[in-house]
């Protein structure tokens, strides 16, 4: 590949199945759902009390690692910085080379105020629930940034903007790292909303199963390391995967649905194969949104086997039936877990399928087990609510001339 190429130099998780990337791969491969009862609030009033909670433990165990902050989500997040840097090979605080900031989150810090009024009266406005920025502040603590550092918000996409937003900063030359991220805490405020949309699974996400029911918040954050190939070379280091391509699009259909025809995610697909300069069989596996809500995953399905239209089906599996949906954080976790794909030849499988819907025929549903297989390149999608989608098309790296 082109030397001056985006690559992925390393990779952070916090996830439900604890501190780190590997806990987080561990959990794909060894076959583990990760939700479970929420043990830090009273959920008794909502049709589950089950989500995607980092563990107790870990959450412990951040003491140690970052400073403190009333923000979980800002804590995850620096954690996953901290990580991800390290695997890169890249020191904390002696710069070297100018490093951006790209993260994306649904909630931001706004989880804080759950908190506050369960305190009793707000009393003084003095919290950081209302300032989206405090989500980077314990990242200015722990690491030195002198590009620009931006938090983005477009709904539950947000993680892969972040990745396209990094790397076109990376392209630019306007910085020569970008630590791209997604971050989100659980909330009652999230419990809530997907209460009132009915979209609340009450034992586990089911992505593509004729049965589904709805979708189970989940938490955590991730960042890749984005840099040029050169740069990594420089080092004396491999790259973990290429970053072909990205795009974005919004087909403005409703608030909460997406287009029926599944407009934007066909529109991104077909973007980032134009710009990568492959055809649809070149994508060996599909890392799909998935939230297991019935509008949905019939509408992805159809999408991708449109848009991938070949001579096989796309072969597509989504994790968050194990993980739960961690909004902002979800793309990005997802994103390292293609990474990780990538290196070991295995593609996840739909872990809590158990009868695909005749909708969703259209492409190869990967069984639950997971797929041992050459895996080249993955497209991970992810959708937000409003009609914005974000693709990110990543590859083995040195495996795309």
């Amino acid at each position: 590949m082109d030397r001056d190429g985006v690559v992925v130099s390393g990779v952070g998780a916090v996830s439900p199945a604890g501190l780190g990337a590997d806990a987080l791969w561990r959990a794909i491969v060894d076959r583990r759902v990760v939700t479970g009862p929420v043990t830090r609030f009273d959920v008794s009033g909502y049709p589950t009390g089950r989500a995607g909670e980092v563990p107790p433990g870990a959450i412990a165990a951040l003491e140690s690692l970052v400073p403190a902050h009333e923000s979980l989500a800002a804590r995850y997040l620096a954690t996953a910085v901290l990580e991800a840097l390290g695997d890169a090979g890249l020191p904390a605080h002696r710069r070297r080379g100018r490093i951006g900031v790209f993260v994306g989150t649904v909630m931001g810090t706004r989880p804080i105020l759950d908190r506050v009024i369960g305190d009793g009266p707000l009393g003084v406005p003095d919290r950081a629930w209302a300032r989206p920025d405090e989500l980077l502040s314990v990242v200015r603590q722990v690491i030195d940034v002198d590009g620009p550092a931006i938090v983005l918000s477009p709904g539950c996409s947000a993680g892969n903007e972040a990745i396209a937003a990094g790397r076109a900063a990376v392209v630019s030359g306007e910085v020569d790292v970008a630590i791209c991220g997604g971050a989100d805490e659980l909330s009652l405020e999230v419990f809530a909303f997907f209460t009132s949309l009915r979209a609340l699974a009450t034992d586990v996400i089911r992505p593509f199963d004729v049965g589904r029911r709805g979708t189970m918040p989940g938490e955590g954050a991730a960042v890749l390391v984005l840099e040029r190939a050169d740069r990594v070379a420089a080092r004396g280091r491999r790259p973990l995967a290429d970053v072909l391509a990205c795009a974005s699009a919004a087909d403005a259909y409703s608030l909460t649905q997406p287009h029926p025809d599944g407009a934007g995610l066909i529109a991104t697909i077909q973007t980032c194969l134009d710009r990568a300069g492959i055809e649809p069989d070149d994508i060996d596996w599909v890392c799909a949104h998935g939230t297991g809500t019935p509008a949905n995953d019939a509408v992805e399905a159809r999408a991708v086997a449109k848009a991938l239209a070949g001579r096989r089906r796309p072969v597509l599996s989504s994790v968050k039936g194990q993980l739960g949906h961690a909004e902002g954080a979800a793309a990005v976790l997802e994103a390292v877990i293609g990474v990780r794909a990538l290196a070991h030849d295995f593609i996840p499988g739909n872990l809590t399928l158990l009868d695909p819907d005749p909708e969703c025929a259209g492409v190869d549903l990967v069984e639950a087990a997971g797929r041992p297989a050459p895996v080249r390149k993955v497209l991970s999608q992810a959708y937000g609510f409003g009609g914005g989608v974000c693709t990110v098309l990543l590859a083995k790296s040195g495996a795309h001339a």
